[in-house]
């Protein structure tokens, strides 16, 4: 990693260690944005986040549920993990994809909106990933499950979208190879 990452991710470090130190902060911020290396340092910061509604998570290499189960954030209706943008290749989702519903649950239950952008998955891991969240109930307001530019292509089985159910939730899909640095649409 050359020494303009390491001090982004050092001055991303520090500004979170900032934050934890100062938890008695009221903070009105209703949409927030971090780094997957500062949430595997996050400590639980009581109320200071309660107000973030909409709440992103920018990956360098691959995201695990470890982290996400990191954060608490109970008035997050909207979440993205993305690919972050000094990043030269798209960031992967290194788990089971079907343990991804409980550790969103962990986050918020309240989540309305849930996006992957960037993140290489394909046709067989986004398939995995609807069927997890249209069989569990621990996300009852989940409404949109999105994937843009994830590694899907027109091949992609569309059958699985359909849900009949009471949870219904609506899949956007934008087919398309993750955007990294090194291989720009």
């Amino acid at each position: 990693m050359n020494q303009h990452h390491d001090d982004f991710y050092s001055s991303s470090s520090s500004m979170a260690s900032t934050a934890k130190d100062d938890c008695n902060t009221s903070s009105t911020a209703t949409d927030l944005t971090v780094t997957d290396t500062t949430l595997e340092g996050w400590q639980d910061c009581g109320s200071m986040f309660d107000s973030v509604k909409r709440f992103t998570i920018q990956v360098r290499y691959a995201i695990t549920c470890d982290v996400i189960h990191r954060i608490h954030l109970p008035a997050v209706t909207e979440l993205t993990i993305q690919t972050h943008e000094y990043t030269d290749y798209p960031a992967i989702l290194h788990d089971d994809p079907t343990s991804l519903p409980n550790a969103l649950h962990q986050v918020s239950s309240h989540l309305v909106k849930f996006t992957f952008r960037d993140i290489d998955i394909g046709n067989d891991q986004a398939e995995c990933i609807i069927q997890a969240f249209r069989s569990t109930h621990d996300l009852k307001h989940l409404r949109i499950l999105g994937f843009i530019r994830c590694g899907t292509d027109e091949s992609f089985d569309r059958s699985i979208f359909d849900s009949d159910d009471e949870h219904k939730i609506i899949v956007e899909i934008v087919h398309g190879e993750p955007i990294s640095k090194l291989f720009p649409e």
